[in-house]
């Protein structure tokens, strides 16, 4: 809570600088780091076609990744989120979050997972806990029994994740400060009315869904493909959750009210790709600043390529990517601080969790 409290006021006072310096698109230090750490999935899912690409061939090496971590521009990363992809496809992937924390010991370390590999989760959360590290795991859960197979389109599917939440769970037990589990569920027609018994599932386990919402993007491969026009009961859902930024924002979108926010990517956070490319983020997956093997993390940011990506980010008008919009708000803080004055209960409970 104490931690929680202090990166809250350092928001508030890097807020104006942040603003600032967006406004006269000169480059800040990134916080915030996404890391496709592969791009090949065992997943054939209903809201996402990743799995649908021949996947790269040379994922940046273990070597790579320390190499472009080490860059000083990374210094203030406070949060990584290992992504894919399935990240547990990549054989070294311990290796990988042994680096993460090596190179940036002071970083949170998340990782998804689909739940196709629950072994090997395991294997590999032992491994970061035996090495003291904070590690988040958010395993994905679009529906209970054969629902959640229908979405992610494999059978089976759910059977793996309920073995892999209970074991989760279970090494929770033993460490309580070092191991956070979330469930993430991706809210669209094909799933909202799962969302309550998604709920009573997963509070025996003492957590809460993190509900996302369906995103178009070019990362996913998934541009046209609308799962979110069932607008009155989407709303009802989202009605329903615990009140955010977030959530406000989604209710905008389905009223056909402009999501447009100060978004910061390539100014405090950015999408590193499993070939090396840098890009700015899910929207913008196939807009490259540079790439790490060709040049240092360093160079990129302040090259003539990232320059034009910030101006592209800038006239965005908007996405519902949740990492996207709540780091962005981190970095500005005051629709925050407005937002905690009309919901105060909010705050006691944005400072409680860890």
């Amino acid at each position: 809570m104490k931690k929680r409290t202090v990166r809250g006021i350092k928001s508030a006072a890097k807020a104006p600088r942040n603003l600032i310096l967006r406004a006269t698109n000169r480059a800040l230090k990134p916080r915030w780091l996404v890391f496709e750490v592969t791009d090949r999935c065992n997943s054939r899912c209903q809201h996402c076609d990743i799995w649908s690409r021949e996947p790269t061939r040379d994922a940046l090496t273990t070597q790579e990744i320390e190499k472009a971590l080490s860059d000083p521009l990374f210094g203030q990363i406070e949060y990584i989120l290992n992504t894919g992809g399935e990240p547990f496809l990549r054989r070294d992937l311990e290796e990988v979050i042994l680096i993460e924390h090596k190179v940036l010991p002071e970083a949170r370390i998340q990782l998804s997972t689909n739940g196709l590999l629950p072994k090997r989760v395991i294997h590999v959360v032992k491994s970061a806990l035996r090495h003291d590290i904070n590690i988040e795991v958010g395993v994905s859960l679009d529906g209970i029994g054969e629902k959640h197979d229908l979405i992610r389109g494999v059978k089976g599917n759910f059977e793996k994740v309920d073995w892999l939440l209970h074991e989760l769970s279970a090494l929770r037990e033993n460490h309580q400060d070092k191991l956070h589990i979330e469930a993430g569920m991706v809210l669209s027609d094909l799933t909202l009315h799962s969302l309550e018994e998604i709920r009573r599932y997963v509070a025996k386990f003492n957590i809460e869904p993190v509900v996302a919402w369906y995103n178009e993007a070019p990362f996913y491969n998934n541009i046209g493909r609308n799962l979110s026009i069932n607008n009155e009961e989407l709303s009802r859902a989202v009605q329903s959750l615990s009140p955010s930024l977030v959530y406000d924002l989604w209710l905008k979108a389905l009223k056909g009210k402009s999501m447009k926010f100060p978004c910061f990517a390539m100014y405090t956070f950015c999408l590193l790709r499993c070939n090396g490319d840098v890009v700015p983020c899910l929207s913008f997956s196939d807009v490259k600043a540079g790439n790490v093997r060709e040049s240092s993390p360093t160079l990129i940011w302040h090259s003539p390529e990232s320059k034009k990506t910030r101006t592209m980010v800038k006239d965005c008008q908007g996405c519902l990517n949740s990492w996207g919009v709540n780091w962005s708000f981190a970095s500005s803080f005051y629709a925050y601080l407005l937002f905690f004055l009309r919901h105060p209960h909010a705050l006691i409970r944005w400072v409680r969790d860890k």
